[in-house]
C-alpha cells in the first residue's frame, strides 16, 4: 500500500498558481507637526501646586464640614464651662441665703440646738448601801459598834487628798489650785469628792494615804448636789463601805476625816454627834437636805466622809457654815442622797433629766418690794435664752410672785416646786410686770442638756 503511494506522480500534486495583478497605489506626503518643547521647571511647579491644593471637590467639601464641625466642638464646650460657672455662682448664692436665713431664723425664734440624739444608757449601780450593821468587825463591840480609834484605823486608808490645778490666763498672776478631801469607791479606782473642790480646775490629782500620787479624770460632776466622781488608773485600793443613811437618829456618834487647811494636816480625825437629820439649807442660792454635825469640819474637809459607829460612811463633808459667827456647825450630803447621783454620773457622765426652769434671780422682800411699790417674789437677774421661759416672753426685771398658785417668798419656795416636777413637765408661773400680772406656762428643761448647749456657744 505504501509502494502505490510513493508512486503516485509529482504533477499530479503540484497546484497551479494563478498571478495576481497588483494595482499601483499613489502615495499621499504627509507634513509631521513639530515637537513642543516642554520647561521642565514649570512642570515641577504644577506639580507642585497640584500636591498642595485638593485633588477634588469632595475632598474641599470633606475639609469644610470638619473645620464646621471643629468649630461647633469648641463652641459646646466653651458653652458648657459658662453654664458650668453660672450654675456654680448660683448654688453659691442660694446656700448662702441659706445660711442667712438659717442664722437669722434661729435668733428670731429661739431655736435650741439639741444634744446628739444617742440610745438611753443603762444606769448601772455602784455605790452599794449596806444594812447597819452589816457585816460584825473583829474589833467592834458586841453590838457591832466601833470606838473612834477603830473608826480611824479603819477608814483613814480609803480617804484621799484630792489636788486641783487651774493655769491663769493671765501673764501677770500665777496658776491657783485647791485641795480638798475624798473617799475611795472602789477598788479599781472611783473616787467620789465635792463638785466645788474640782471646779474649773485644769488637772486633778489624788494623794493617797501612804503618800502615792495618782492623776485623775473626771467622770462626771453635779453642782446642783455639790458632787463629782473622779477615776484613776489603779488597782488594789482600800474601798470604804457605804451604810444607810436614813437609819441616822440625831445624838448618834459622827467621825469626820479630811484634809483641813490642805495636805499638811492630811486625814485629820474629828468626832462629835449628829446633831440633826434632814437639815434644809440654801446653799448659792440651792436648797440641799443635809446632816448636821458638830464634828468639826474646816476647809479641806470638803469631798471627805462622816462616819457612823459602824465604820460606814453615811455622808459627805460639803460645807461649814459661819466659821466667825458659829461654832460646831458641820454638814454633810446623805449617803442615800449621794448613792444615784454617783450612779448616774458613772454611767452616763451626767444626771439626766433634771428640771431647770432657766432663770436667775433674787428675792425682793416685803419691805424692799413696799419701798418701789411692787409686789414680793423672785426678782429675774437673767433668762437663759435657749429655754422656753425665755421663748414665752421672761425677761430681766421681771417678778415672780407664784409659782403653780403658791407664794414665792425665798429661792427655796421656787426650787421646791421645780424639784417636784421632771424635765418636760409644765408649770405655770405668775409674773408682774410695769403694773400688770399675768400666768405664764412654761416647760421645765433638762439642766444637762441646757449646760451642754451653754457649753456649745461657749
Amino acid at each position: 500500500m505504501s509502494d502505490e503511494l510513493n508512486r503516485i506522480p509529482e504533477e499530479e500534486t503540484s497546484i497551479e498558481e494563478t498571478p495576481i495583478e497588483e494595482t499601483p497605489v499613489e502615495e499621499t506626503p504627509v507634513e509631521a507637526e513639530p515637537i513642543p518643547e516642554f520647561d521642565i521647571e514649570s512642570l515641577d511647579e504644577e506639580a507642585e501646586a497640584e500636591t498642595s491644593t485638593p485633588r477634588s471637590e469632595f475632598s474641599q467639601q470633606a475639609e469644610f464640614y470638619r473645620r464646621v464641625q471643629m468649630s461647633e466642638q469648641k463652641g459646646k464646650k466653651k458653652r458648657r464651662k459658662i453654664l458650668a460657672i453660672v450654675f456654680g455662682a448660683l448654688a453659691a448664692y442660694l446656700l448662702l441665703i441659706a445660711i442667712v436665713i438659717g442664722v437669722v431664723v434661729y435668733f428670731i425664734s429661739g431655736a435650741r440646738p439639741q444634744l446628739q440624739e444617742q440610745p438611753d444608757v443603762r444606769v448601772e449601780e455602784y455605790v452599794e448601801i449596806q444594812k447597819t450593821p452589816f457585816v460584825k468587825d473583829e474589833a467592834a463591840n458586841p453590838d457591832g459598834t466601833m470606838s473612834v480609834k477603830q473608826i480611824a484605823k479603819k477608814v483613814r486608808p480609803s480617804v484621799v487628798g484630792v489636788v486641783a490645778n487651774a493655769i491663769s490666763s493671765s501673764p501677770f498672776s500665777s496658776s491657783s489650785g485647791s485641795v480638798g478631801s475624798g473617799i475611795i469607791l472602789s477598788e479599781d479606782g472611783y473616787i467620789i469628792t465635792n463638785n466645788h473642790v474640782i471646779e474649773n480646775s485644769d488637772s486633778v490629782s489624788v494623794i493617797l494615804d501612804d503618800g502615792t500620787e495618782y492623776g485623775a479624770r473626771i467622770i462626771g460632776v453635779d453642782a446642783r448636789t455639790d458632787l463629782a466622781v473622779l477615776k484613776v488608773e489603779a488597782k488594789d485600793l482600800p474601798a470604804a463601805t457605804f451604810g444607810d443613811s436614813d437609819a441616822l437618829e440625831q445624838g448618834d456618834l459622827a467621825v469626820a476625816i479630811g484634809n483641813p487647811a490642805g495636805l499638811q494636816l492630811q486625814n485629820t480625825v474629828t468626832s462629835g454627834i449628829i446633831s440633826a437629820i434632814n437639815r434644809d439649807v440654801i446653799v448659792e442660792n440651792q436648797p440641799m437636805t443635809l446632816i448636821q454635825t458638830d464634828a468639826s469640819i474646816n476647809p479641806g474637809n470638803s469631798g471627805g466622809p462622816l462616819v457612823n459607829a459602824y465604820g460606814q460612811v453615811v455622808g459627805i463633808n460639803t460645807i461649814k457654815i459661819g466659821i466667825s459667827y458659829y461654832e460646831g456647825l458641820g454638814f454633810a450630803i446623805p449617803m442615800n442622797t449621794v448613792k444615784p447621783i454617783v450612779d448616774e454620773l458613772i454611767s452616763r457622765g451626767y444626771v439626766k433629766g433634771r428640771p431647770t426652769i432657766g432663770i436667775t434671780g433674787e428675792i425682793l422682800d416685803e419691805r424692799t418690794a413696799s419701798y418701789f411699790g411692787v409686789p414680793a417674789g423672785m426678782y429675774v437677774d437673767s433668762v437663759d435664752p435657749r429655754s422656753d421661759a425665755y421663748q414665752k416672753g421672761i425677761m430681766r426685771g421681771d417678778i415672780i410672785v407664784k409659782v403653780e398658785g403658791q407664794e414665792v417668798t425665798s429661792l427655796g419656795d421656787v426650787q421646791k416646786v421645780r424639784d417636784e416636777h421632771v424635765a418636760g413637765d409644765s408649770i405655770t408661773l405668775t409674773v408682774y410686770r410695769n403694773g400688770n400680772t399675768r400666768d405664764i406656762k412654761i416647760i421645765l428643761m433638762d439642766e444637762a442638756e441646757l449646760n451642754a448647749m451653754n457649753g456649745m456657744q461657749n
